[in-house]
C-alpha cells in the first residue's frame, strides 16, 4: 500500500532525506498543478528521476522547488535505469542554491516591473496634471516641466512650438537668474518672469531637481497666472517626490 501525503506538511528536501538515510529501495511520486515527477531510491541514494522528457538530476532540482502538492511512496520499486549518480545531500544543496537563485531573480523582476509602473504612473501623472492646467486656465497657454539641465520631463505646449527649444532656453533663464539673485544679495530665487509683446514666460522651482515653465498670451491676469503656476509646479513636485 502506497504512503500518500502533501508537501506542505513534509517539504520534498525532507521526504528525500528521509527514504536516503533509511537506505530504502522505493518509487516516489509526487504531483503538483497537472505536473508529475517520480524519483527512485535504492542502496541509500537518488538514483532514478523523470519529469515529462526531463531525466536525471534536473528533473530532481526541478523537483526541489516544489513548495506545494501531493506525493505518494511505494516501498520495493526497482528503478528502471539509474540517470543520477551525485549524492543525495549534494543534490538538495544543489537544488536549493537554484531555488534560491530564482527567487532573487524574481524579486528583482518584481522590482524593475514595480520601477516601469511608477515611472510610467509618474509620467501620466504629470502629462495629466500639465493638461489639466493648460486646458482649465483662460491664462495659461502651455507648460512644462524640465530637469535642472534643460531635458524635457513633460510638456503641453502649442502645436508650433518646440519642446527642446523650451527646455533649452529655459534652463538658461533659470541658471543666469538665480546667479543674479545670488550676486545680489536677493537669496534664493524663488520665480523668473520675462515679459514679451505677445506674451509671458514664467520660471519657477518644481522640488529640488526640477523646474516649470509657463507660457502665457498677453494682456493676462498675472497675478492669477503666477497663482496658477506656484500651484501647478507644487502638483509636479508632489508627483516627483
Amino acid at each position: 500500500m502506497a504512503l500518500t501525503g502533501d508537501l506542505t506538511d513534509i517539504p520534498i528536501a525532507d521526504l528525500i532525506q528521509l527514504h536516503c538515510q533509511a537506505g530504502v529501495r522505493a518509487r516516489l511520486i509526487v504531483r503538483h498543478a497537472g505536473q508529475e515527477i517520480t524519483v527512485y531510491f535504492d542502496g541509500g541514494e537518488v538514483v532514478h528521476a523523470q519529469f515529462g522528457s526531463v531525466i536525471g538530476e534536473e528533473a530532481v532540482y526541478e523537483l526541489l522547488g516544489w513548495e506545494t502538492g501531493e506525493f505518494e511512496v511505494e516501498q520495493g520499486v526497482a528503478p528502471p535505469a539509474r540517470t543520477v549518480n551525485t549524492p543525495w545531500s549534494l543534490l538538495i544543496m544543489e537544488g536549493m542554491r537554484r531555488l534560491d537563485e530564482r527567487r532573487w531573480r524574481e524579486k528583482e523582476d518584481r522590482k524593475e516591473t514595480m520601477t516601469m509602473e511608477t515611472r510610467r504612473s509618474r509620467s501620466e501623472q504629470l502629462e495629466e496634471t500639465l493638461r489639466n492646467l493648460v486646458n482649465n486656465s483662460t491664462d495659461i497657454q502651455g507648460a512644462v516641466v524640465i530637469s535642472m539641465d534643460g531635458l524635457i520631463i513633460a510638456a503641453v505646449l502649442p502645436p508650433q512650438m518646440e519642446q527642446m527649444r523650451v527646455g533649452a532656453v529655459a534652463a538658461g533663464v533659470l541658471s543666469l537668474s538665480a546667479r543674479s539673485v545670488g550676486q545680489l544679495g536677493r537669496g534664493q530665487l524663488q520665480q523668473t518672469l520675462i515679459q514679451g509683446t505677445e506674451g509671458n514666460v514664467i520660471i519657477t522651482h518644481a522640488g529640488r531637481n526640477a523646474a516649470f515653465v509657463t507660457l502665457t498670451g498677453k494682456n493676462v491676469n498675472l497675478g492669477m497666472a503666477f497663482l496658477e503656476t506656484q500651484e501647478g509646479a507644487q502638483a509636479v513636485a508632489n508627483i516627483l517626490g
